[in-house]
């Protein structure tokens, strides 16, 4: 599959998943996440996977879901940003909390939302507080479970207050509000919120939120008295979810119909009622997938401890042992496809008088603010930006087509150039020296080699004044055209 040909079916994908067909995503995502990956498209393949495993896990399909899962864990922590970890978190909690281990689900749940609010994601942060509204339905806190399921419809829009990228999940929260009013026993406006609900229900085969409307419906129903519509209800809730094999789901439905054909006094519909519940519940033991997610945890923390010994503790970005461990990989790659890559040395000039006359707090903050300037300027870049030490930092970077390394320099410099920091009413601003190295479009295979030269670049440099920009010119710098 071409690059264009994935990019189609990219469109269509997309399409598919937020229409809620389901079935039809999984049919088709499988090649495109494998096309994703081959053509080094991760943040799409993440996406793809994240798709896919709620896809799964909608259709009632637990074991694919978090075999799936396990994949989208192990991609998220090798090329994901603060967003894919924050949704495998919520993914994992929604599971621990499906096998019953509810103070774990929040414990992942909490974790999620404390990257969420640092990077005030909205999006995320609806998705949580759905989730942890659905938690506190489970442990019978139902005023608590309101009042979660409003704040994440606050962060869906569903109020006054808008926001640029809201959450879109808008049925998740209606049903936990409904279901809280329902234990509340405010039924009235729990029946004009399913009444919205059921609207948005139309032919079979159902999906896994699609039955949830029809549960909190049957709640209702029981709650009230109505027993009868209720049990009718459930039945036909409980026919899709056998469909789907959803062992979860039908465990909620078989407690409640168990419950309430005892109420009937109906032997003969509750002994058949009760020999199909006790076949679900050997079930769901023989599919208890708690061992799994044991493990997935087990690497989930590991590959934390991993990535935690790749980052800069002051300036959160990569440190050398990083930069040493995938640069050689980076120059390998360009070798091969003839791509144009700058090396750059940046260093901060005059930091230890900046320190000693500043102190070390502001020498901490000139680090860290140039250390985030360097890492968005280079986000839309292959790259890789790191602390190399002191006040230098290294940059290795994918030159684009038509650019040369002289320009790209320049543009780095003159955003460096802007950085300023104020003490006591005074604005101080910064300076820096840059030296630059180019592996000539691959014909530099060692990433000491490329280093040397730009360190030599660097302190020709200082040498001559600072505050400057040196390409190292053992080559010609052309435009990658």
């Amino acid at each position: 599959m071409n690059t264009q040909e994935f990019e189609e079916l990219w469109i269509t994908l997309n399409e598919l998943y937020n229409a809620n067909r389901f079935l039809e995503y999984i049919e088709l995502s499988s090649a495109a996440i494998e096309s994703a990956i081959m053509l080094e498209m991760y943040d799409k393949a993440i996406l793809l996977l994240r798709y896919r495993c709620a896809s799964y896990f909608q259709t009632g399909d637990l074991q694919v879901s978090i075999s799936v899962l396990e994949q989208y864990r192990e991609l998220t922590f090798q090329y994901g940003n603060d967003i894919d970890v924050i949704h495998y978190y919520i993914l994992a909690a929604i599971y621990w909390g499906t096998f019953g281990h509810l103070k774990k689900s929040e414990e992942l749940m909490l974790k999620g939302l404390k990257i969420a609010e640092r990077i005030q994601h909205v999006e995320s942060m609806g998705k949580i507080y759905n989730n942890l509204s659905d938690l506190e339905i489970a442990l019978g806190n139902y005023q608590t479970a309101k009042e979660f399921a409003l704040k994440s419809l606050y962060y869906a829009n569903a109020f006054e207050t808008k926001h640029d990228n809201p959450y879109t999940g808008i049925i998740h929260p209606k049903i936990n509000l409904a279901v809280a009013q329902i234990w509340l026993e405010e039924f009235e406006k729990a029946h004009e919120v399913l009444q919205e609900l059921l609207a948005t229900i139309q032919k079979p085969p159902y999906s896994k939120v699609q039955l949830e409307i029809m549960n909190a419906n049957a709640l209702l129903y029981e709650r009230q008295g109505r027993i009868g519509e209720a049990i009718d209800l459930y039945q036909k809730s409980k026919h899709y979810a056998l469909q789907n094999n959803d062992l979860a789901l039908l465990q909620t439905i078989y407690d409640s119909l168990v419950k309430l054909i005892e109420e009937q006094g109906n032997k003969v519909i509750l002994c058949a009622i009760q020999k199909e519940y006790i076949n679900i519940l050997l079930e769901i033991q023989r599919e208890n997938y708690t061992h799994v997610l044991f493990e997935m945890e087990y690497n989930d923390e590991k590959k934390q401890l991993e990535k935690s010994s790749y980052i800069d503790p002051l300036t959160n970005i990569y440190n050398r042992r990083y930069f040493d461990e995938k640069a050689e990989k980076m120059v390998q790659k360009a070798a091969t496809k003839k791509q144009q890559l700058a090396l750059m040395m940046v260093d901060l000039d005059h930091f230890k008088a900046i320190n000693d006359r500043n102190g070390h707090l502001f020498g901490d903050d000139a680090l860290t603010i140039t250390a985030t300037t360097l890492k968005e300027f280079f986000k839309p870049f292959e790259s890789i930006v790191a602390r190399f030490g002191g006040d230098e930092f290294i940059v290795l970077s994918q030159i684009k087509v038509g650019e040369s390394a002289q320009t790209l320099a320049e543009n780095l410099y003159k955003k460096l150039a802007s950085l300023s920091l104020v003490i006591k009413d005074e604005a101080i601003h910064l300076a820096f020296s840059i030296g630059v190295s180019t592996n000539n479009k691959g014909q530099v295979t060692k990433v000491d080699e490329l280093i040397h030269q730009a360190d030599t670049a660097l302190y020709a440099s200082k040498r001559n004044g600072r505050n400057q920009i040196t390409v190292f010119k053992q080559h010609i710098d052309i435009g990658n055209d």
